[in-house]
């Protein structure tokens, strides 16, 4: 949550607002069921507060996207592409799945814009995305080696991630196929299980891009 006091008013009405987001989408959910959620009386507490519905789910929006920003020091440490790849993927892991972060309510609301992007995804995308994906593609690309060219380089980065989020948007089926499954408990060897696929994957495309280069 942002940094401001856990009991406070704010923090409590941020805090609503993710919960109904997530259950209701942007259109459908209200300043007065935020409020009462809160348990606030004044129904202009977010206007006081946020400016406004619409205000306080951007401000929602920006902290779900800059999360891995905050977490993704320890990846930029790395040096090797390899060591990088793994960090990225432990830092996606733990910021997805533990404490069940997955059925978050911040998770239902990334996935409501991914199904309906509000008219903030753009800026989102410019300001958080874009630099945080420019910079895996240059981890890609070294893993990849010579001969790689842009779309073999996305085409690994989307398989890596879709491996990451598929929990998170497919939780409702699979929890029902697996229940005993419990990513809390198991993100940590999912995440062990996602970088040694991956790197086998990356290994037979690198081997692959090697012997086109060599006809």
């Amino acid at each position: 949550m942002p940094k401001q006091h856990e009991g406070s008013t704010k923090a409590r009405l941020f805090r609503a607002g993710v919960k109904i987001f997530a259950q209701k989408g942007y259109g459908d959910a209200t300043v007065r069921e935020i409020c009462k959620e809160a348990k606030t009386a004044n129904i202009n507490g977010v206007n006081y507060y946020f400016g406004s519905k619409e205000l306080l789910y951007r401000e929602i929006l920006e902290f779900i996207f800059s999360e891995y920003g905050k977490h993704s020091l320890e990846e930029r440490k790395q040096k090797t592409p390899e060591k990088q790849l793994r960090a990225m993927i432990g830092v996606y892991c733990r910021m997805l799945y533990e404490d069940n972060a997955f059925t978050s309510d911040a998770t239902a609301i990334f996935v409501h814009e991914m199904a309906r992007p509000s008219s903030f995804v753009e800026d989102m995308v410019d300001q958080y995305n874009r630099p945080e994906v420019e910079r895996h593609m240059q981890m890609f690309r070294r893993l990849l080696g010579d001969g790689a060219d842009d779309d073999a380089v996305r085409d690994c980065l989307v398989s890596v991630s879709g491996q990451l989020l598929y929990y998170s948007f497919a939780w409702p089926l699979f929890s029902r196929l697996f229940p005993d499954y419990d990513a809390d408990q198991r993100h940590e060897a999912w995440a062990e299980h996602v970088f040694a696929f991956s790197m086998g994957g990356i290994a037979a495309i690198r081997k692959r891009l090697k012997a086109k280069k060599e006809v």
